[in-house]
């Protein structure tokens, strides 16, 4: 018990619960005979605890239980964006630029969007392996990094001063590329790297 005029929660509940000591349930016992409150408490206490005891159903698997959690904790909730980006220039499928000569460029270039930000990349390919470079563009572009990964292989390269990249040298096949900034994730879910 506290020395306030009402039974702690915590009193009440070993008292529920068969752990309170006899000069504890003594003294209880002489409280909640003239008070009301506490005799309220005590009932729901005693109902609360009842249908814990009685409950049959099954935990949750553990993966839901933290997810249930990381939504209320502050890390996700500063959690940045993940933007599947959309390609929408490819210069191997562009026509020929008539009256202007030119030769085939050794580079790929592709564009692609994801709301706020621009991604351009230049893909070399030379003896079957490719080279990505490229440039993030947004208004308010920030540290990060670019990874691309698949099946031949990965890389990674961090974002220079002006969110420029060059990926070391990858076998050609099927890549994603992601691109992780402080407050996003962009990434291509299928970059096929090709001559």
């Amino acid at each position: 018990m506290n020395n306030s005029s009402h039974i702690s929660p915590e009193t009440l509940a070993d008292i529920v619960e068969g752990r309170a000591t006899s000069e504890t349930l003594e003294l209880a016992v002489a409280h909640i005979s003239s008070c009301s409150d506490c005799v309220d408490t005590l009932r729901r206490l005693q109902h609360v605890i009842l249908t814990m005891k009685s409950d049959t159903s099954k935990d949750a698997p553990r993966d839901v239980l933290q997810s249930a959690i990381n939504i209320f904790s502050p890390e996700t909730q500063a959690r940045f964006r993940h933007i599947v980006a959309i390609l929408t220039f490819d210069s191997r499928l562009a026509g020929p630029a008539y009256g202007i000569r030119s030769v085939r460029s050794p580079s790929r270039q592709l564009l692609y969007s994801a709301q706020e930000t621009d991604l351009d990349l230049r893909v070399t390919v030379q003896n079957d392996e490719c080279i990505v470079a490229g440039q993030v563009i947004r208004a308010d572009c920030v540290s990060g990094l670019v990874e691309i990964s698949g099946d031949s292989g990965s890389a990674t390269a961090n974002l220079n001063e002006v969110c420029e990249f060059t990926l070391a040298a990858i076998p050609v096949g099927m890549y994603s590329l992601r691109v992780k900034m402080p407050d996003v994730q962009i990434e291509i879910p299928e970059l096929e790297l090709k001559d």
